[in-house]
C-alpha cells in the first residue's frame, strides 16, 4: 500500500466546506468519487484542514492510501479527469506512510477580500465583501498588529468550536490594497472555526471606527467579543497557503513547503 499527497485547487462556492455532509456536497465527497473511478474501490481522503461552506482554496492539501503501480507524479492528472472544473488536483506526491495530512501541519495563510466604495461592485462583490463607502486604513493597521503572537482567541470562534484549544500562534497579520481591493493574509499555526472570518470582521469594523486596537486586546484577555465584529461571509475567504516544514517555513511565508 502506497500514500500519496495531492495538492488540491478548489472553488468552495457550491460545496458545503471540505468536510462530507449528508445535507450538502463536499468537495471530500467530490474527491472520494473521484478517487473510486480511478482506482475501482472506496479510498479515504484525509484533508489537511476543515473548510467553511462556500470558503475556497488556492492550496489544499490531502492524503490518501492505494496499491497502485501508477506513477506518484501521474496520479494528479489520472484523477483530474474524474473531478469537476471547480475541483482540481494540481500535483502529486508519494510520502511516507507515516505522513498525516492534517496532523503535519504546522501553519496555514487565509485570505479575505473586501473593499469600499461609493457603490457595490457587481463583478467585485462576486468574491469580495462589501464593506462600505471608506475605511480608516490606520485604525485597520493598528489593529492587525495587536493579533500577532501567541493568544486566546475565545472571542473570536464560534461556540461549537469549544473542543479545540483556544490558544493560537498568529505569525503575520498583513493589509494590502490593490486594484481598489483590500487583501488581509492571516498566517497561524491553526484556526479556530469561523476565527478567520470573526478577525476579518475585527479589522473591517475598525475601518469603520466601531472599534479600536485596545478593543481588541481587551477581548483577547477577556474572551468577551465586542459587539460591532461580526462574522463576515465565507464567499470571500480562501485558504491560499499550508505549511508543513519548520525549517524552510522560517525563511519565508511567501513560498509553497511541502515535507
Amino acid at each position: 500500500m502506497r500514500r500519496f499527497l495531492i495538492q488540491l485547487q478548489f472553488n468552495g462556492k457550491r460545496y458545503g466546506g471540505w468536510q462530507k455532509n449528508d445535507n450538502t456536497t463536499s468537495v471530500a465527497g467530490v474527491v472520494e468519487q473521484a478517487l473510486y473511478k480511478l482506482f475501482g474501490s472506496e479510498i479515504k481522503a484525509e484533508g489537511c484542514s476543515r473548510t467553511d461552506a462556500g470558503v475556497s482554496a488556492e492550496q489544499y492539501f490531502f492524503h490518501f492510501d492505494a496499491d497502485t503501480k501508477l506513477p506518484a507524479e501521474r496520479v494528479c492528472y489520472k484523477l483530474d479527469r474524474f473531478l469537476p472544473p471547480d475541483v482540481q488536483a494540481q500535483s502529486s506526491v508519494e510520502v511516507d506512510v507515516a505522513f498525516h495530512a492534517r496532523k503535519n501541519v504546522l501553519a496555514k495563510t487565509y485570505e479575505y477580500l473586501f473593499y469600499c466604495g461609493e457603490h457595490i461592485l457587481p463583478l467585485i462583490n462576486r468574491d469580495a465583501y462589501y464593506a462600505g463607502r471608506v475605511l480608516d486604513e490606520e485604525n485597520m493597521h493598528s489593529v492587525c498588529r495587536v493579533f500577532e503572537g501567541r493568544h486566546d482567541f475565545s472571542a473570536f470562534r464560534t461556540e461549537s468550536s469549544s473542543r479545540s484549544s483556544p490558544e493560537k500562534t498568529v505569525m503575520s497579520v498583513r493589509l494590502d490594497r490593490a486594484d481598489g481591493v483590500y487583501r488581509l493574509r492571516l498566517t497561524a499555526d491553526g484556526f479556530l472555526y469561523n476565527m478567520a472570518r470573526i478577525m476579518a470582521g475585527a479589522v473591517v469594523a475598525a475601518g469603520q471606527n466601531k472599534l479600536t486596537a485596545q478593543n481588541i486586546a481587551d477581548a483577547l484577555c477577556d474572551g468577551i467579543r465586542p459587539p460591532s465584529i461580526v462574522t463576515l461571509p465565507p464567499k470571500a475567504l480562501v485558504l491560499k497557503r499550508v505549511y508543513y516544514d519548520e525549517t524552510a517555513m522560517r525563511s519565508s511565508f511567501d513560498k509553497t513547503f511541502v515535507l
